[in-house]
């Protein structure tokens, strides 16, 4: 007897075939298709090198139940499509580890029983997957995110020959073994010996996107001073360049006192004067001034009137020195380098955290060093010498080509 299907059937079926993994159940769901389109047993068999009987078997089950069963007797669909639409849904809400927390879930949910196998077919049909999930900074501001990254296309399309973008960041890996995916043959296991050494290097770099050029330096603490010398490096490696654009977070590294202090940034340098000349050392930003301070001031006031743009600030009852400063004769800039801070929790917004990832894979990865100075020596190398030869890798790994977080919830 030909089986017969209806249009919608034999489309249901077809779709299950695309996306079914199993070879055998793809068997199943061909012998059924090929039998409603005038096959005999005999020839279906034969395409399929299977026994005519095991046909016989296939088409028999799908006659009386309109399914195929699995050899284990779980059903390839039990969930009618409502029911698949909202597991579905859930499980893109909610991240299970096991098949068995899955199979948990719709037993109690829709009264329905899968087998481990079973479900696992199941998700695989709906195109789910075992895999990490990939986490994101929990508290990045997608619209500041936005802002910076419009600004920062804006400035590119402004930028003028002899100016020059870098962004930079600091690093500190340690001689530590890392140990990571990578290919062994099937059945074996491959032992690398672990040192357990907490010993770091912290290393501060800058890369220009548009070359590929990259600037290192280590230091023995990652702080202000250290950014102050960094930055000099960075003159000197750019003479030529009439304005250098530096994007960096906004660690306090990048945003001591003494970076704003070598930048020339109006606060910084009067925050600075009035402490070496008459030795006022203002308190914490949002820290309120006593009244010893502001008559201290108001003595400045007279002597230095051209220093204060709003003479009457001294009068406000609980001025913060944040508000004094504001207040205070602004200075011009440096001369070449302009700071740009990235939005907080914004890794994504810095390429040079993929250079990071670079030097792991061809130094670190899977790798056991003889000795801290054996590992120093190499990472040093990577930047010096090796970076230079893998350029044409490095292009579409290290580009401006940022990646969009979406929240996490």
């Amino acid at each position: 007897m030909k089986t017969t299907l209806t249009n919608t059937q034999k489309l249901d079926l077809e779709t299950q075939h695309r996306t079914e993994r199993d070879g055998k159940m793809r068997d199943r769901i061909k012998a059924v298709l090929l039998h409603s389109e005038g096959w005999t047993q005999e020839n279906i068999a034969q395409a399929l090198r299977i026994n005519p009987s095991t046909v016989f078997d296939h088409l028999n089950a799908y006659r009386s139940s309109k399914t195929l069963k699995n050899k284990s007797g779980g059903s390839v669909s039990k969930l009618d499509e409502n029911q698949a639409q909202e597991l579905e849904a859930h499980l893109e809400e909610t991240t299970y580890a096991t098949t068995k927390e899955i199979i948990a879930y719709v037993e109690v949910k829709y009264g329905i029983t899968y087998t481990s196998q079973g479900m696992q077919a199941w998700l695989a049909k709906h195109n789910f997957s075992y895999k990490k999930p990939k986490g994101v900074p929990a508290k990045f501001n997608a619209e500041l995110q936005k802002a910076f990254i419009e600004k920062y296309e804006a400035l590119k399309d402004s930028l003028a020959e002899d100016e020059v973008i870098l962004f930079m960041d600091s690093v500190h890996p340690t001689q530590e073994t890392k140990i990571t995916y990578g290919w062994i043959k099937k059945g074996k296991e491959k032992l690398i010996a672990t040192v357990a050494g907490r010993k770091r290097i912290n290393l501060t770099g800058a890369i220009e996107l548009t070359t590929l050029s990259i600037i290192t330096n280590e230091y023995e603490t990652i702080n202000g001073a250290a950014t102050v010398k960094f930055l000099e490096k960075v003159l000197v490696s750019y003479p030529s360049a009439k304005t250098i654009h530096i994007i960096a977070d906004g660690g306090r590294a990048h945003t001591s006192q003494e970076v704003d202090l070598f930048l020339l940034k109006s606060n910084a340098v009067n925050k600075a004067y009035l402490k070496e000349t008459h030795s006022i050392e203002l308190p914490g930003n949002t820290i309120k001034l006593t009244m010893k301070m502001k008559n201290v001031l108001k003595i400045v006031l007279e002597k230095e009137p051209e220093l204060f743009m709003d003479k009457s600030v001294l009068e406000i009852e609980n001025l913060t020195a944040i508000e004094l400063l504001k207040t205070l004769k602004e200075h011009p800039p440096h001369p070449k380098i302009v700071m740009h801070i990235l939005p907080p929790y914004s890794p994504n917004l810095n390429p040079i955290e993929r250079a990071w990832k670079v030097a792991n894979e061809h130094v670190r990865n899977n790798v056991v060093f003889a000795s801290f100075p054996d590992f120093k020596e190499k990472m040093h190398n990577f930047y010096n010498v090796t970076w230079d030869t893998i350029l044409d890798e490095l292009k579409t790994r290290i580009t401006d080509n940022f990646q969009i977080l979406k929240p996490a919830f």
